[in-house]
């Protein structure tokens, strides 16, 4: 396994910086961990409002696109709302260097009349069911595809999981998440940095800078603690 140089992050906001009328913040949690890795360079498809579909999709699209960094690249991945849905838009629209499509979202909650009222349905919705079938997915097929090609890489959840255990279904998929590459799946940033008083504001609810070092030095403990910068191969570990 080659020397890692190089870090890859994709994620919502919560992996930006952030500027505004409250905040003037030029660093997020993805800094402090090209830091604590001493990575050479960093490549950031992280975008405020998208959702998993896309960080799925950029992410096994970047690689493929470019197997030569399979080797020396550790990913970083901030899981956002499985109730944002992600389409590839037909005009640019925050585009994603080097890669020659764009994203936009349509807000699932927002839309449910909508969905609900669908010409094409022939089924009642389970609207719940949906939500926790996309968010597991996404987190399954982006692990599996990173742990075939002995990519190494931690993930988290930047908003709060849809996570559910009232279907033998639910319990099935969530039993199939590496827990050893995904730090604290219950848990979530944005919650976190509520709790803790390490939001902006009341009304902007994006980490501060101290709620990006504070969560940051989670990561970093986690990431020590697995070795996942020295991590070589596949695991079935849960």
């Amino acid at each position: 396994m080659d020397q890692l140089k190089r870090l890859f992050v994709n994620g919502c906001s919560f992996l930006t910086h952030r500027h505004t009328d409250e905040a003037n913040i030029n660093f997020s949690t993805a800094e402090l961990i090209k830091e604590h890795g001493g990575f050479e360079e960093m490549v950031n498809f992280a975008r405020g409002g998208r959702g998993n579909d896309r960080i799925l999709s950029t992410t096994i699209t970047y690689f493929e696109k470019y197997p030569e960094y399979k080797r020396n690249t550790f990913v970083l991945i901030g899981w956002s709302s499985a109730l944002r849905l992600d389409y590839p838009t037909a005009i640019e629209f925050k585009p994603l260097p080097p890669l020659d499509e764009c994203w936009a979202t349509i807000k699932m909650a927002h839309n449910a009349d909508h969905l609900n009222k669908s010409a094409g349905l022939k089924q009642p919705i389970d609207h719940h069911s949906w939500e926790v079938h996309r968010y597991y997915q996404n987190v399954i097929g982006l692990q599996n595809y990173l742990k075939i090609n002995n990519i190494r890489f931690v993930m988290y959840n930047s908003l709060q999981p849809a996570l559910s255990y009232y279907k033998q279904d639910h319990q099935a998929l969530g039993s199939a998440i590496d827990r050893k590459h995904f730090m604290d799946i219950e848990q979530c940033q944005n919650l976190f940095c509520q709790h803790k008083g390490l939001c902006i504001s009341a009304h902007d609810t994006h980490p501060n800078e101290q709620g990006h070092k504070t969560w940051a030095d989670k990561v970093k403990k986690f990431i020590d603690q697995n070795q996942l910068y020295i991590q070589q191969g596949p695991t079935n570990e849960i």
